[in-house]
């Protein structure tokens, strides 16, 4: 990676050759309006190459090349002359001190090969450490490694407890102070990687594999927020290999491999490199210097400060975790308090740890800042403690407030629970306002009850009024045509068949309001069917035949005589009325269903002789007021359905597949 200080006061054109030459090669670009505001960095040597695009040749940039050149004599220096510019501009930023002058507009992959071989001359050499500045006897100097290795330890343990910091960057810059007081060190930087992208500068972010520079001492401003670590090259990408601690050479060692280790040790001004970790992977790199009294560090200093470090690692992992578990309950607060259900959040100790703008508003008012638990509706927290305290579950429930305004509310109560299931837990409550909803829905079922009522009205007004019909117009002739023997006859069967009907419409709605009469006695079967044959036979008129089909021994069922003798009174009227006058017979079929796993069912067959129910009809057969006919109401099917359910039977309705099918099935539980 070559470092690239652009200088320009084109900012525009700055960050679109930035971009450029980031895709075309491995750069790392730095922009500067002014060369002032990076001298420390270019001093320290943060830089292989600086380019200026001036905008003009005069002798302000003129003076800046010369300025630079006279900063870093090796520093590769490159000009570009404006479109347009006069033929003097060449001798004159080379005379500056400028390496190279190129012409827009420029070919960028030119450019980069150009600086590429520009930045290729060669890596600097390392200088030696200096040497102590003052000599000291053997014995002399282990009491005070030992001294020091003391205060290590002591600082080792004391660093545990920097697990529990919260902002790592302050943490690290602590960290630095503390241990360049203890060691003695001349300066002291940390490079980590991204964790708190907020707290990064855009540079940083946009590179994951960048390790910027987080805290420093001893090391100039602008070259920290110039100078950065990369994971592809050098010591980061060293010790991100190979974890352990790193020295730079000297010049009586064996020279290193990557000449980036040494150019990066040169820019820092460090002679050590150790890792940080937390005993995981490697988060960073941190380089110190020399001594500020010129010694070395020791081996067991180095292993000291490797394990320091690695509490620091553990510290910012810590911190890094607490950052985004903020970062998610303020995302999950944000979303909550976004919602219009009131949500709200009790803890074991039985305190409300989160509630959001929507309850606040329900429970306490547009005022209301805060909750407590004595300002949940008793009924709501007598729940609420029976979830959290004891672990139940609580089904959905409605809770209605009448002051000041009546407002219904649905409230669900979700167990928190721990994974290991001990209690209190927490719990979570959602308030929904249903007052509109349920308003909707009583404004709904009473238009269907007033609309059921008038169906109902118009059903047995028509019904009566057939009914009075033969008896108001015998009326009228009643006191001319009494002594008519004809007269007396035809009102005797009027008023006997009228009432008949008054009467079945009485009862079919006292069935429909007591349909679920429990069964009391034991009754003979076939004595209810004939007897409810005959009672149909006598409502309809004529003859009619019942053809009774059993390979049953004689059936005694229990039940409710007579709910169960209307109900097959009711459905023998059904095959009646829709028979031909020469064919008005019904043909019931006794049989028994064995189960294992149930009593046995009794099963019994109707069919009728007439053309059976029409495929579109059979379905809705037992709806109330359904009906094919021009008189009766419709409800002698809905009452049969009742009276047989009630008896823990079935009734199914078909429509013929073939001529021998029957039209209803009844199916009842046979006694034990």
């Amino acid at each position: 990676m070559t470092r690239l200080l652009l200088i320009t006061d084109d900012t525009p054109q700055a960050l679109a050759l930035a971009s450029a030459l980031s895709s075309s090669a491995d750069f790392q670009i730095h922009h500067r309006e002014k060369l002032a505001e990076a001298r420390g960095a270019i001093v320290a040597g943060a830089f292989e190459a600086c380019l200026f695009l001036a905008s003009r040749i005069d002798a302000e940039i003129c003076h800046e090349i010369s300025t630079a050149r006279a900063l870093a004599p090796a520093l590769a220096l490159v000009a570009v002359a404006p479109a347009g510019a006069t033929t003097d501009a060449q001798p004159r930023l080379l005379t500056a001190g400028a390496d190279s002058v190129l012409f827009q507009p420029l070919d960028v992959d030119a450019l980069a090969v150009h600086l590429s071989r520009l930045t290729g001359r060669g890596s600097l050499a390392v200088s030696a450490p200096e040497k102590p500045l003052t000599a000291s006897s053997p014995s002399s100097l282990n009491a005070k490694n030992e001294a020091l290795s003391t205060a290590l330890e002591v600082l080792r343990d004391f660093s545990r407890v920097l697990g529990y910091s919260l902002d790592y960057r302050q943490l690290t810059h602590q960290f630095i102070l503390k241990l360049r007081e203890v060691v003695g060190v001349s300066r002291i930087a940390i490079f980590l990687e991204p964790g708190a992208a907020d707290a990064l500068p855009a540079t940083a972010r946009s590179d994951s594999t960048s390790l910027p520079c987080i805290a420093a001492v001893g090391v100039p401003a602008d070259l920290v927020e110039c100078f950065a670590l990369t994971r592809k090259s050098g010591l980061g990408r060293q010790l991100t290999l190979q974890p352990q601690i790193l020295r730079a050479p000297t010049q009586s060692a064996a020279p290193m491999l990557d000449a980036k280790i040494a150019r990066e040790f040169e820019v820092i001004g460090g002679q050590v490199a150790i890792p940080v970790n937390d005993r995981e992977r490697t988060l960073g790199v941190a380089v110190l210097g020399g001594r500020i009294t010129g010694g070395e560090f020791s081996d067991e200093e180095l292993l000291l400060v490797y394990h320091l470090l690695e509490e620091l690692g553990l510290a910012i992992k810590n911190s890094w975790l607490h950052h985004q578990l903020v970062g998610s309950h303020r995302l999950f607060g944000t979303v909550l308090n976004g919602l219009t259900v009131g949500a709200l959040v009790v803890g074991p100790a039985q305190r409300i740890a989160y509630a959001n703008r929507a309850i606040l508003d329900f429970l306490g008012g547009p005022d209301a800042t805060t909750l407590e638990m004595t300002d949940l509706p008793p009924n709501v927290a007598a729940r609420l403690h029976e979830v959290t305290e004891k672990g139940g579950d609580v089904v959905p429930f409605f809770h209605e407030t009448s002051s000041p305004v009546r407002q219904e509310f649905r409230v669900t109560i979700i167990p928190l629970r721990q994974p290991d299931g001990r209690l209190p837990q927490t719990a979570l409550l959602l308030l929904e306002d249903f007052t509109q909803v349920r308003a909707g829905q009583r404004a709904e079922i009473e238009a269907s009850n007033l609309k059921l009522i008038s169906l109902i009205a118009r059903r047995f007004a028509h019904e009566i009024r057939n009914s009075l019909v033969p008896l108001t117009t015998h009326a009228q002739l009643f006191e001319t045509e009494i002594g008519n023997e004809d007269f007396r006859d035809s009102l005797r069967a009027a008023l006997n068949r009228e009432t008949q009907r008054i009467q079945r419409f009485t009862d079919q709605m006292l069935l429909l309001a007591r349909a679920d009469q429990p069964p009391a006695e034991l009754a003979s079967l076939e004595e209810i069917l004939r007897a409810s044959f005959e009672k149909s036979r006598a409502y309809v008129g004529g003859n009619a035949t019942l053809d009774i089909k059993s390979d049953l021994p004689p059936v005694l069922l229990r039940c409710n005589r007579a709910s169960l003798t209307h109900a097959f009174q009711e459905i023998f009227l059904n095959g009646l009325q829709s028979s031909h006058d020469s064919s008005r017979r019904v043909t019931v079929g006794l049989h028994a269903m064995p189960s294992s796993e149930r009593p046995s069912e009794l099963v019994i067959t109707v069919r009728d002789g007439g053309e059976g129910f029409a495929a579109d009809s059979a379905p809705r057969a037992t709806e109330p007021f359904y009906t094919t006919r021009n008189t009766g109401v419709g409800l002698g099917l809905t009452i049969a359905q009742r009276v047989i359910a009630a008896h823990a039977g079935r009734l199914e309705i078909h429509s013929r597949l073939l001529p021998a099918d029957a039209d209803l099935t009844i199916r009842l539980p046979l006694p034990r």
